[in-house]
């Protein structure tokens, strides 16, 4: 290790002592977490001036600030399937009622999801047809398009091989243990299934076998409370992940390709903030004061944009959502996991559609002929099902899309360049999105606490976990 490196790890470390001492004197979670941010982006920004030369130290030192920032995304994703798993086993335990609420309640999040998705993929397109954007005149400033459609092509064959009856059948798990450990198709959606299966069994033993419920329904209680301890442990290091990931973003973003796309990254930005304007036109039409929503979420929307994963953000997800704004566990937790891989209104809804839109009229069709709008539209909510929540998924969802529709997948490729910037707006679309739905689905089934939502007070066992 040089002693450069040394004193940039230094530097990381006195910022990360700050925080600390932020906490305790309990400065508010959400300052840390901007001041985390802002940190983050002029550490990132020093870095990369005083280096300028010798771009070997500033690689070496992201290597140790991974350290902190992976490793804390590390951590969240550990907690995802746990998480998933418990809470949504004991949300359906606890159901008064016997049940009869939960179809319903997964019915209205599925629909919310798929409807917000088909809005978005309608945005990207006039967003994109509105800026003028066309793949021709992307390809004359990146270079042949041609290079890298290979590795394209072999995600393609993944993806046709598995056709959309086999991607519905892969969500019930031939190994429960396995899709915990994040195997098979669809791993969070088959730990969702078993879930439920599992929380639907126990519930039918109420009747039954009351004694082998209450024994079920204290162990999964106990499970319950040592994940949720777990997660109250990560969720205090988030201002210190938050740290390190924008440092190594601002630090090693290829800032030329900014410049070379700024066209489409801006239209892509200015999609992401139609979206949100729709996003808090719908919290207004259930009732919700959309400048206190953001007000609370913004801690989780700040980590999805720094971390670019909806799966990894989903711990806090949950958490912000139970602890802030009053929406019960049960819609907190089946919102937030189907949104990890249904209906992501960012990865899979506007930018499949805006590669298509820039895409068709080098082959001479208008995207915003009826039809082929339709038609496109219909595509890309039916491909967002099964979308991993984590970077990249985007491009899946484009090589779906784009397959779908006849396109040349290869042209992909050109926007492999400021495809991390764009990103962090799209992941944090997509959690919205969840939330957003699970605000949504708690008004109609009557899980929502509105009283704790207007609440400008944090409960005590939340004030606790940060």
């Amino acid at each position: 290790m040089g002693l450069y490196v040394l004193i940039n790890i230094i530097v990381l470390f006195a910022i990360i002592a700050v925080l600390y001492l932020m906490q305790k004197k309990h400065v508010n979670f959400t300052y840390r977490v901007l001041g985390a941010l802002a940190a983050g982006l002029i550490l990132g920004f020093i870095l990369r001036k005083v280096y300028a030369s010798n771009i070997e130290i500033v690689n070496q030192t992201i290597i140790w600030y991974n350290v902190v920032g992976n490793g804390y995304v590390r951590l969240l994703q550990m907690l995802v399937m746990p998480l998933i798993f418990v809470s949504i086993t004991m949300a359906i335990i606890n159901i008064k009622d016997g049940g009869s609420n939960v179809g319903k309640m997964t019915l209205i999040i599925i629909s919310v999801l798929m409807l917000t998705t088909a809005i978005s993929a309608l945005v990207g397109f006039f967003t994109a047809k509105g800026f003028g954007l066309d793949a021709s005149k992307l390809q004359s400033i990146v270079g042949d398009i041609s290079q890298g459609a290979s590795n394209y092509e072999g995600k393609l064959e993944q993806f046709t091989a598995r056709p959309v009856p086999q991607q519905l059948l892969e969500i019930i798990p031939t190994n429960p243990f396995a899709a915990l450990a994040g195997m098979g198709g669809s791993p969070t959606l088959s730990v969702v299934f078993f879930a439920a299966l599992v929380g639907s069994a126990a519930l039918g033993l109420r009747k039954k076998k009351l004694e082998v419920f209450e024994f079920f329904q204290k162990i999964m209680q106990a499970f319950h409370d040592v994940v949720m301890k777990i997660v109250a442990f990560v969720m205090k290091l988030t201002p210190y992940g938050v740290l390190a990931l924008m440092a190594k973003f601002m630090a090693t973003s290829d800032l030329k390709a900014f410049a070379q796309l700024g066209q489409f990254l801006l239209a892509s930005y200015v999609s992401i903030i139609i979206m949100l304007i729709v996003h808090s036109i719908i919290l207004i039409i259930f009732g919700y004061n959309p400048i206190k929503y953001y007000s609370k979420a913004f801690t989780v929307l700040a980590f999805a944009f720094s971390s670019r994963t909806s799966a990894g953000t989903l711990p806090l997800t949950v958490s912000v959502l139970k602890e802030k704004m009053g929406i019960s566990e049960g819609v907190s937790n089946l919102s937030a996991s189907l949104a990890v891989t249904i209906g992501q209104n960012g990865c899979a809804g506007i930018y499949p559609a805006m590669v298509a839109a820039m895409i068709a009229p080098t082959l001479g069709i208008n995207p915003l002929e009826p039809a082929f709008l339709i038609k496109a539209v219909v595509i890309i909510a039916i491909g967002s099902f099964g979308i991993a929540g984590v970077g990249g998924g985007a491009t899946n969802a484009a090589l779906i899309t784009l397959s779908a529709l006849g396109f040349p997948v290869g042209l992909v490729a050109i926007l492999l360049g400021i495809e991390p910037l764009i990103d962090m707006g799209r992941t944090m679309l997509n959690v919205n999105d969840g939330m957003v739905t699970a605000a949504v689905t708690g008004k109609i089934c009557k899980e929502a606490d509105m009283e704790k939502f207007n609440s400008n007070n944090i409960s005590s066992a939340e004030s606790e976990n940060i």
